[in-house]
């Protein structure tokens, strides 16, 4: 039941997204939106549409990826500023999404302030260094942009239209891709779901055994690995009762739950995002996911090294 709940809202977001993408470009309401969007496309050298949807997914990660699909189809953005903008969504959804409304409550209510905490900053920390390295890639790799929303030629129409025709021509220029899109998604997730169903999953757990040694933690960690996979929130307590019996130190316990995002995002991106992006950028998408997952687990890796180093 709870698959199908995801599906369901995953197929929501996505006509939300794309929906809504269609009707702001059909509005011309971008070309108000010169304040908040000229200073970070001026640091970052993304298009007033990437901008916006970057902006998006601080409240919804699949309305504005959504979005951004959908300029992508548009040919409004360009592969390159594509993939970095998705890269670059990772703090703003981490910090906007996933973090605050669900993770942090529950890893400071189980494990304290002084693992939770930690674990939280850390995962921050970790999204940033995505978003950071991004912003940096889009400067070197993307054309330099002026930004001078409010500047072009004053005799094209640029008022705002917000109205029935408006939202009914904004809804039909999405029916096409949502046509194309649904059904993907629905396929791949279902198909991917079986293939978890038959224990694949838990071999990701189990293949971080390596790691644990590597680092020095005790085997007893491998149960909380795997409470991750089944759920986050099992994976935390997981850690909670090990550290309750002794078993780990602040440290150990801090390094268990990294270990254990990496499991979480990878079952994240198997189960969900590559389906997501497959669906809304076509062949596009498997670059998307790969590029996406590696940041975040090279991101991953660096603050596993601080902590290992500096902790």
């Amino acid at each position: 039941m709870i698959h199908t709940v995801y599906l369901i809202r995953a197929i929501g977001f996505i006509v939300i997204g794309v929906t809504l993408a269609s009707i702001i470009v059909e509005t011309n309401i971008l070309t108000r939106f010169g304040v908040l969007t000229k200073g970070v496309c001026r640091i970052s050298n993304l298009s007033h549409g990437s901008v916006l949807a970057l902006l998006a997914c601080i409240m919804s990660s699949t309305g504005g990826k959504s979005m951004l699909a959908e300029f992508y189809k548009r040919e409004e953005i360009g592969r390159t500023e594509t993939a970095l903008t998705v890269v670059m969504s990772t703090f703003p959804v981490v910090l906007g999404e996933s973090l605050f409304r669900i993770h942090a409550p529950i890893a400071i209510g189980l494990l304290g302030p002084a693992v939770g905490g930690v674990y939280v900053l850390l995962t921050l920390f970790s999204a940033f260094i995505q978003t950071l390295g991004a912003l940096i890639a889009s400067r070197i790799m993307l054309p330099k942009r002026t930004c001078a929303i409010g500047e072009e030629d004053g005799s094209e129409d640029r008022s705002v239209a917000l109205n029935w025709q408006t939202v009914k021509k904004g809804a039909g220029q999405a029916y096409p891709t949502l046509r194309k899109i649904v059904p993907i998604l629905i396929v791949s997730m279902l198909a991917i779901e079986v293939l978890l169903s038959l224990g694949a999953g838990i071999y990701i757990a189990q293949a971080a055994a390596p790691i644990l040694n590597l680092l020095g933690l005790p085997g007893d960690v491998i149960y909380a690995l795997v409470m991750q996979f089944l759920h986050f929130s099992a994976g935390y307590a997981a850690v909670h009762t090990l550290l309750v019996a002794g078993v780990v130190t602040d440290k150990q316990a801090i390094l268990t739950l990294l270990i254990g995002s990496m499991v979480v995002i990878t079952m994240i991106y198997v189960k969900y995002s590559f389906s997501m992006y497959v669906s809304l950028f076509g062949k596009f998408g498997v670059t998307i996911t790969a590029i996406h997952y590696l940041s975040s687990m090279i991101a991953k890796i660096i603050t596993i090294l601080m902590v290992v180093v500096w902790y």
